[in-house]
């Protein structure tokens, strides 16, 4: 019995807990060139359309070369069409995207399982020390994706840039300056200050291979140290999960942030 309890988690698990990244139809463009967006939600790397765009979004932004462009009124006119845009000038570009709360409620269960598949150890540890691992959950839940798009050959500091959303993935290098064997150090801001202690997930995957993954941690420091051990496309996601001060909306507030790449 505790075997069929444990694959039916898990296949909930599978179906229900999803990352969610920017997909540009070209990471490597050409100045002057127009880009095609899509927000993917999925498991495993492999994504389908967001079908809450034109509900969820809050912002998106596209920064570089000194000019912000805010995308935010096309992202909210279709959950399908691609959110279009050009890239007039050679540079490094970031997308930032920041979505409106949604709300889950999960019974215990399947609450404990969800924390320890997404590594939420906090909260794991708290619902332990109060003797709550029985108890249901009331989470609000938002995104917080980022995407880097190469234009041309000029490589500039805009991989750096922070934004304003409450978790925040930072590449401390740029990604289009490394190459396989290269690690890629990332530093992980929760409201600002640095995340220590955080469980990260690198994704890699390429047109003709199937999706692999591995965790890292955050130093004290708040930066996790990511090899970048093959060409491809990459996404490094994590989840912060804290207790909600307004118990009447819910018991807990989570953020979900992602960053996309081309290696």
């Amino acid at each position: 019995m505790k075997n069929i309890t444990f694959l039916l988690l898990l296949v909930w698990i599978l179906f229900t807990s999803h990352e969610f990244w920017l997909a540009p139809n070209s990471y490597r463009i050409r100045p002057g060139s127009m880009v095609s967006l899509h927000l993917l939600v999925g498991e495993d790397f492999q994504g389908d359309l967001w079908g809450a765009r034109t509900r969820r979004t809050q912002s998106l932004l596209f920064i570089g070369q000194g000019h912000q462009e805010d995308l935010t009124a096309q992202a909210l006119v279709s959950d399908s069409l691609p959110i279009q845009f050009k890239c007039k000038k050679s540079g490094t570009y970031l997308l930032a995207m920041r979505s409106n709360n949604s709300f889950l409620e999960l019974e215990g269960e399947k609450f404990n399982a969800y924390l320890e598949e997404d590594g939420i150890e906090n909260i794991v540890a708290l619902r332990e020390q109060r003797g709550e691992l029985s108890q249901p959950a009331r989470e609000l839940y938002q995104r917080c994706a980022k995407s880097l798009l190469q234009v041309g050959k000029k490589k500039d500091e805009t991989y750096n840039i922070k934004t304003e959303m409450p978790l925040d993935i930072i590449p401390l290098q740029n990604p289009y300056r490394l190459q396989p064997g290269d690690t890629l150090p990332v530093q992980i801001l929760f409201e600002g200050n640095p995340l220590s202690h955080a469980v990260v997930r690198a994704w890699h995957k390429t047109n003709k291979s199937e999706t692999r993954n591995q965790n890292y941690r955050t130093n004290a420091a708040g930066i996790a140290e990511i090899p970048l051990d093959a060409r491809g496309y990459w996404m490094i996601s994590l989840v912060r999960m804290i207790e909600n001060s307004n118990k009447e909306a819910s018991d807990y507030q989570s953020y979900w942030g992602s960053l996309t790449f081309e290696l």
